[in-house]
């Protein structure tokens, strides 16, 4: 069963006020809000609060988004096995829903969410990612395209010893001959992941044989 969450509209006001004070120049109001954040850590479904903002709240500005997600990615690395599970479906549901976000800033930081979530041990717990992403790299919408490989060109960087081992049923197989697919993207920056991805197995793997994709 999908799980599902709303955020109360009081507790949503009230968490959007504080991401805009963070962005303060005032040093004392930072440390305020700071103080007011690690408090609400203390609920389970504050969490919920950051990814909404993150992903729904598509009419605030981007940095208060943004911020929603960055502040979100230190609970991950901070508290992440402590995360009630269903917290946890809603925000990996929420990244690749939103992978192709229209601002190249939320794009960002859903991918960094969810290279923050893959190095947590979640590759392994997290199944449907991988062939999720390598799907969406055949979007015909750019931004999910570009999205997609945003966040591969990471996980490759921050897990490649893990995607080169058999603990994930060995990937490459199907990630390096779909990577070679956009070797002459006309996107420069879709080439340039591409690059990315593929030179961090190149340099790594000493058993993956090229000739199986060009032969």
């Amino acid at each position: 069963m999908e799980y599902e969450w709303k955020p109360d509209e009081q507790g949503l006001q009230q968490i959007l006020q504080l991401l805009k004070e963070s962005q303060s120049p005032d040093t004392t109001t930072q440390r305020a809000v700071q103080q007011k954040l690690e408090q609400l850590n203390q609920y389970p479904d504050f969490n919920n609060y950051l990814i909404f903002v993150l992903t729904k709240l598509k009419s605030e500005d981007e940095p208060t988004r943004s911020l929603s997600g960055l502040i979100l990615k230190n609970n991950v690395k901070a508290y992440f096995h402590n995360f009630p599970n269903g917290v946890t479906d809603f925000i990996k549901s929420e990244c690749l829903n939103n992978i192709g976000d229209s601002s190249p800033l939320i794009r960002a930081t859903v991918g960094i969410l969810i290279t923050t979530i893959a190095s947590k041990g979640e590759l392994q717990n997290w199944p449907e990612l991988l062939p999720k992403l390598c799907s969406l790299l055949d979007s015909e919408d750019y931004n999910t395209c570009e999205g997609a490989f945003g966040a591969l060109q990471k996980i490759c960087e921050d897990s490649a010893e893990i995607l080169d081992s058999d603990v994930l049923d060995q990937p490459l197989n199907i990630m390096i001959p779909k990577f070679l697919q956009f070797f002459k993207h006309s996107s420069p920056k879709i080439r340039i992941s591409h690059q990315w991805c593929s030179s961090s197995f190149f340099t790594l793997s000493k058993t993956w044989c090229i000739s199986s994709v060009l032969c």
